[in-house]
């Protein structure tokens, strides 16, 4: 399995769901309630930019994560996540992440919400 090391340790007690061959995991423009951490397999993020025609924007690689603008921003999908091949991933709900962060340690707490405001306002237009 691609798992990474610091991605095994953390999976313990997450969702983990695997997606068909050329499946869409979530759309550009969808509520989101959950972010993701491929786990193997392929996801890639396509966005139309003026609603224009989907571009790629990253293909992901296992370990990396993805969808957790929603969580942070309250906002909608900005990307469609699909695979091509099949993928597993671990799905992160809001609660979940809202539930471990109130566990965490108060500085983690503080350092997670700073990063969180930082890369909203870095993404606003």
């Amino acid at each position: 399995m691609a798992e990474t090391s610091s991605v095994q340790a953390v999976w313990q007690g997450f969702d983990r769901l695997t997606f068909a061959a050329g499946e869409t995991i979530f759309a550009e423009g969808d509520l989101g309630a959950a972010a993701f951490i491929l786990l193997q397999g392929d996801v890639t993020l396509r966005a139309a930019s003026g609603g224009g025609t989907p571009r790629a924007v990253i293909a992901l690689k296992p370990g990396q994560m993805f969808g957790m603008h929603t969580l942070m921003a309250d906002a909608r999908r900005g990307a469609t996540a699909a695979t091509i091949r099949g993928c597993e991933v671990i799905r992160v709900s809001e609660e979940t992440l809202r539930r471990k962060l109130e566990e965490s340690d108060p500085f983690i707490r503080y350092w997670v919400d700073y990063l969180s405001k930082r890369i909203v306002d870095l993404s606003q237009p």
